[in-house]
């Protein structure tokens, strides 16, 4: 009886494998921005929800005053939560045009601890809101108030730190009482 020998033919060679480890390579180069980009946004869900949550506190609010308010307190919109990324609200400083106590409405506070949720709550830090070099919206054309309109806004950065201290700029959705809402400065990282 003649011995034969035979060689193992079903295992990788080491070319075969460093050829896959390359692909995979490629694969992940490519897939994983993009999946950052997915990422960031599903995290605009945020904003949306905050300002249909605005949207409806100032219907309720219209209804029983005849008149809408940039006072968060005041029409009961707050947000709750930890590691928010954006913030909500009106222009600090800038009253509802005719809003009117004469009714009994309550007193409109303008000053940004009123107007802007920053996440804990309406009245906590406001002022000093900032995501690193990026600040709160200023432009009297990102938010509005009158007795039958209102424009609000919802700012921040959809990154997965939810703060980019080197961006300049933030991601802006508006608001308005038609529940129209806007995307009107896209920020998705870098």
């Amino acid at each position: 009886m003649k011995l034969q020998l035979r060689l193992n033919t079903k295992a990788f060679s080491m070319i075969e494998l460093m050829v896959v480890v390359a692909i995979i390579g490629v694969l992940a180069a490519i897939g994983i921005p993009e999946y950052s980009k997915f990422q960031a946004k599903a995290r605009q869900s945020e904003a949306k929800l905050n300002l249909a949550a605005l949207f409806t506190a100032e219907e309720s609010f219209r209804q029983h005053w005849n008149s809408f308010s940039v006072d968060l307190v005041n029409i009961g919109f707050s947000v709750q939560g930890s590691r928010l990324r954006y913030v909500t609200g009106f222009q600090a400083g800038t009253a509802c045009v005719g809003y009117s106590t004469g009714q009994g409405a309550p007193v409109e506070s303008t000053t940004a601890a009123y107007v802007w949720s920053d996440g804990a709550s309406v009245n906590t830090n406001g002022a000093t809101w900032s995501l690193g070099t990026q600040t709160k919206p200023t432009t009297g054309s990102l938010t509005a108030c009158s007795d039958s309109a209102f424009t609000a806004t919802a700012y921040g950065t959809p990154t997965s730190s939810g703060i980019d201290p080197g961006a300049t700029q933030g991601d802006t959705w508006l608001i308005n009482q038609n529940k129209m809402l806007q995307n009107s400065q896209v920020y998705l990282g870098n």
